[in-house]
């Protein structure tokens, strides 16, 4: 397999997740916004305009209110959340459990003995009322739609974002190289904003119009200010200007190295050794064992962002997608061939000045830089 195929190959791995993640998002939030979400409504109509049973008629479309007194109340934890349980026992001994929405309201007044009335509406316990005061339940279906609402509104926004994703690496990344700290950044970040804000929105207002007009206020800011981001970074350049630094001693750095040179083959591991005229790879973290130096005929020519063609063993994405974003890549020459060093820019000083510096004993000197050369 070519390394161009290679390349095409790697690049099919994230645009295949982010559009099979685009469309399990896209299908939930339509299963919540157009099945779940309308089933809830409908529920909540029907008990609002529910009618009062007549004689033994079982509450399962018309509301039955029994009457009782107070067994005991219980407060059960469970992880982050609490669940607060009242017991009623009916006037013929039967016994009544509801799981109430909340410590307030009728929870949190009545005592054992207080006399109570419960509404059942199909088989459930929906309300308490205490002396006029009445509070719901865990199972009232007035708000019932508010969580797949919110849940959809939110998988609808990522979802979104995903897609754009998809796009984005099928269409842009031919046309724009550069691999940017805010192309993984920016636009990921606007997503879940949205979706945060979309998620919100149900839970803090009373309609569902409401909370669209509130999604739609909350994520005009977040996309004009990715817009932004965008378009100002856009402007910062492709290549750098770093002074080199000697290094004092041996340094041991994450890095990575790529060459269509003879010796490619033994330019293996994910780790560069760094010191006064010397520069190694080695895939031993503390830089002692199967070190492979770096012919001192390398010519640096310039320092780049990293592009989305650059083989593997340039990029850091094996070791976290935070060192990648921060991660330069320098050019060099060695001879007519091109060797490409991956390296966190932070380390980029020491890696020109280990070219720069001194060769060892029975080693020529090379200059560092494509003007140095030409000097």
């Amino acid at each position: 397999m070519t390394p161009s195929r290679r390349r095409r190959r790697r690049r099919r791995h994230p645009v295949r997740s982010a559009a099979a993640a685009s469309l399990v998002c896209v299908l939930a939030a339509l299963f919540l916004l157009f099945v779940t979400v309308p089933g809830k409504r409908a529920d909540s109509r029907a008990f609002a305009t529910a009618s009062a049973c007549v004689g033994d008629e079982p509450a399962l479309e018309c509301r039955k209110t029994i009457e009782g007194t107070v067994k005991g109340t219980e407060t059960v934890p469970r992880g982050k959340t609490t669940h607060y349980w009242l017991t009623i026992t009916g006037r013929g001994g039967d016994t009544h459990r509801a799981e109430m929405n909340g410590p307030a309201s009728v929870f949190g007044r009545v005592r054992p003995g207080d006399p109570v009335k419960a509404t059942y509406w199909r088989g459930k316990i929906r309300f308490v009322d205490f002396r006029g005061t009445v509070q719901l339940t865990a199972d009232q279906p007035k708000d019932a739609y508010r969580l797949p609402f919110a849940c959809g509104m939110g998988l609808l926004a990522l979802g979104g974002t995903f897609a754009w994703l998809t796009y984005w690496m099928v269409r842009q990344v031919g046309r724009h190289p550069a691999r940017y700290a805010w192309q993984a950044t920016v636009l990921p970040c606007a997503g879940v904003l949205t979706g945060i804000v979309a998620f919100l929105a149900p839970m803090v207002t009373d309609t569902m119009p409401t909370a669209l007009v509130l999604t739609g206020a909350g994520t005009v800011p977040v996309v004009l200010g990715a817009l932004w981001r965008i378009r100002v970074r856009r402007r910062q350049s492709e290549e750098f200007e770093i002074a080199p630094v000697v290094p004092e001693r041996e340094e041991c750095v994450e890095g990575g190295v790529a060459a269509r040179t003879p010796y490619r083959g033994e330019l293996i591991g994910a780790y560069l050794v760094v010191g006064p005229g010397l520069l190694a790879v080695t895939p031993d973290p503390e830089g002692r064992a199967l070190r492979r130096v770096l012919p001192r005929t390398l010519v640096v020519e310039r320092v780049r962002v990293p592009y989305w063609s650059d083989p593997s063993g340039v990029t850091a994405e094996t070791r976290g997608w935070r060192k990648a974003l921060r991660q330069v890549v320098l050019v060099c020459r060695d001879g007519d061939d091109e060797v490409l060093i991956g390296v966190q820019r932070k380390h980029v000083p020491w890696v020109l000045g280990a070219l720069q510096g001194p060769a060892a004993p029975g080693e020529p000197q090379a200059p560092a830089t494509a003007s140095e050369s030409r000097a």
